[in-house]
C-alpha cells in the first residue's frame, strides 16, 4: 500500500464542529423549521464563543439550512407550500438557460466531473443516504450554473435553490425510488450536453425541475391539491 493510499484526514476546525452539531439537531428534529438560533444559547451549550457560532451560522445559511430574518434573527429554514411552488417555477426558468449556456461551454473533464457527482447520487440513492445524495445532486448543478458563465445567473439561482435542498434534506418524504429516477434524469442531461447540438437540452431541464415540483409539492403539502 502507497503511503497515500488511504488520503489524508482533514482538520476539523471549532466553527467546523459547530456547524457539523447544529445541522445534526436540525436534521435530527431537535431543531425544526422555523425555531429561532439563539447564538449566545448555542455557544453556552457548546462551551465556544459566540464569534465561533456567528460564524458557525454563515455557513449553515450557505448551506441552507438557516435563514436570517430581518428583525427576527437567525431561523431553521422553514419553506411553505407558496414558497417551494414559486422557488419551483423560477427555478425551472433559470436552470433551463443555464444548462443551454453551459452546453456551449462544456468540455470533456467537465462531463467526468459532472458523472462524478452522478454516480454519488446513485451511491446515496440506494442507500437512502440524503445527504450524500443532495450534496452531489447540489454539486452537479452548481457545476451547470459555473459552465453558464454568468455569475448574475449563479448567484440568484444559488439564493433560491440553495435554502430547497436543506429543505428537502430535513424533510426526508421522497421514497428511494424517486432518488434512483432523479439520478438516472441526471445522467440523461449529462448525455444531451456531449450532444451540443441536441436542441431538446432546455426542454429537458425545465421538465425534469417540474417534474420534481410535482412530486415534493404533493409529498410535502399531501392535503393541499397543487
Amino acid at each position: 500500500m502507497s503511503a497515500d493510499a488511504l488520503g489524508q484526514i482533514k482538520p476539523i476546525t471549532k466553527k467546523d464542529q459547530i456547524v457539523i452539531a447544529v445541522k445534526n439537531a436540525i436534521l435530527a428534529g431537535k431543531l425544526e423549521s422555523g425555531d429561532p438560533i439563539v447564538e449566545s444559547r448555542i455557544a453556552q451549550q457548546l462551551a465556544v464563543g459566540t464569534p465561533l457560532v456567528r460564524e458557525a451560522l454563515i455557513e449553515l445559511e450557505h448551506q441552507g439550512f438557516v435563514q436570517k430574518i430581518p428583525f427576527k434573527g437567525t431561523v431553521v429554514t422553514k419553506l411553505s407550500r407558496e414558497d417551494v411552488d414559486n422557488i419551483f417555477r423560477l427555478r425551472a426558468e433559470l436552470e433551463a438557460l443555464a444548462v443551454e449556456w453551459a452546453k456551449e461551454r462544456v468540455s470533456d473533464s467537465d462531463i467526468l466531473e459532472l458523472s462524478l457527482f452522478t454516480e454519488r447520487m446513485k451511491e446515496g440513492a440506494a442507500a437512502l443516504n440524503l445527504p450524500l445524495f443532495y450534496e452531489n445532486d447540489l454539486a452537479f448543478h452548481r457545476k451547470i450554473w459555473e459552465l453558464a458563465g454568468n455569475p448574475y445567473l449563479a448567484d440568484a439561482l444559488e439564493k433560491v435553490v440553495v435554502p430547497l435542498f436543506a429543505f428537502f434534506v430535513m424533510k426526508n418524504v421522497r421514497e428511494r425510488v424517486n432518488y434512483i429516477e432523479s439520478a438516472a434524469k441526471h445522467a440523461e442531461i449529462i448525455q444531451s450536453l456531449q450532444s451540443k447540438k441536441d436542441k431538446q437540452l432546455r426542454n429537458m431541464m425545465k421538465g425534469s425541475v417540474e417534474y420534481w415540483q410535482d412530486e415534493i409539492l404533493s409529498q410535502l403539502f399531501p392535503k393541499q391539491k397543487h
